[in-house]
């Protein structure tokens, strides 16, 4: 991983801005909840909304906009500059070769990198990576807050959480040996299309086009097997990950319901508990299919870091 903290040390600046717009982001969220609660409450109660909270929701409201639309913003331009390093790098290093160990180099090999391993690690980063930061800090903020809020409800309501995550990490594995598995398929694939670029004039020459077009397709089916069964073990195990995830929320209309009944806690409290659940269990929900992309990520990474031992440098 020594290669992907390069790439992220070339653009701090930017990466740090895209962690502080998903930090103020999430705070937002939570301060816009707060406020619907106390309106919850002052209803509930036949009481009036207390003067100016139509235009302080409102200021809210836009603020929560400003600062979703630049999480977005900045975490898309941190992961297309963390490409863009790594695909100019990786030129770079071609272009600083002697002309002699240029031509000794196995084109099929350097093209299969650029398609498939720079592709694989600037698709996570783009698609998953600050995704997952993005929903781990909603995790902790949502959870330290409604640790603040109501200790008693926030224990009672994620009791299931340990037993989430030890079905998160057991199915990880899991998951994470079948993508393994199709990593290996399609890295042997590759070597094949490998060999027929570099052998295709000799292949030309004696008429062996059927011979390997027969042992390519067999390669390239053994990849396709791997990688529906890895798909179909990630929809198997996500969805009782799912089903597992919901268990905070029905306790929550249990223990929480009850608690309201009783006036232990008010409505708007129960409220901010319900509509923040998903920011605690969704983490868990998620995480299998994460870690099977992490996984990919980092056998992919792991190819290219002999290209870039002299680290990254942003362009």
């Amino acid at each position: 991983m020594a290669l992907f903290l390069s790439l992220v040390r070339g653009r701090k600046w930017l990466t740090a801005a895209a962690a502080v717009s998903c930090a103020l982001s999430a705070v937002a969220a939570l301060v816009w909840n707060a406020r619907l609660a106390e309106i919850i409450d002052r209803v509930s109660k036949g009481e009036r909304p207390a003067p100016g909270s139509a235009a302080a929701a409102l200021v809210i409201m836009l603020a929560t906009a400003a600062f979703a639309y630049m999480k977005v913003y900045l975490s898309g331009c941190a992961a297309e500059y963390i490409g863009h390093d790594l695909r100019v790098g990786y030129a770079s290093y071609f272009a600083s070769l002697p002309a002699a160990e240029t031509e000794s180099l196995n084109t099929g090999e350097q093209l299969s990198k650029l398609l498939n391993e720079i592709s694989g690690v600037t698709g996570y980063i783009g698609a998953n990576l600050f995704a997952l930061f993005d929903d781990l800090i909603k995790f902790i903020f949502t959870l330290t807050w409604l640790i603040v809020i109501n200790p008693a409800l926030t224990a009672a309501s994620n009791l299931p959480v340990a037993a989430v995550a030890a079905y998160v990490f057991f199915s990880g594995k899991t998951i994470g040996r079948a993508a393994e598995r199709s990593q290996r398929a399609k890295e042997k694939m590759n070597r094949y299309a490998e060999t027929l670029l570099t052998l295709f004039p000799v292949i030309k020459l004696y008429g062996a086009s059927a011979l390997t077009r027969d042992g390519y397709l067999r390669a390239e089916g053994e990849w396709e097997e791997r990688t529906v069964r890895l798909e179909r073990t990630k929809a198997r195990l996500m969805s009782l990950s799912g089903i597992l995830s919901r268990l905070p929320v029905t306790l929550l209309f249990l223990v929480g319901g009850h608690m309201a009944i009783r006036g232990a806690i008010t409505v708007g409290t129960l409220y901010i508990f319900l509509n923040l659940s998903g920011n605690v269990s969704g983490v868990f929900m998620n995480m299998p299919g994460q870690f099977a992309a992490f996984k990919q990520f980092s056998v992919n990474i792991g190819r290219l870091g002999s290209y870039f031992e002299g680290g990254v440098r942003a362009r």
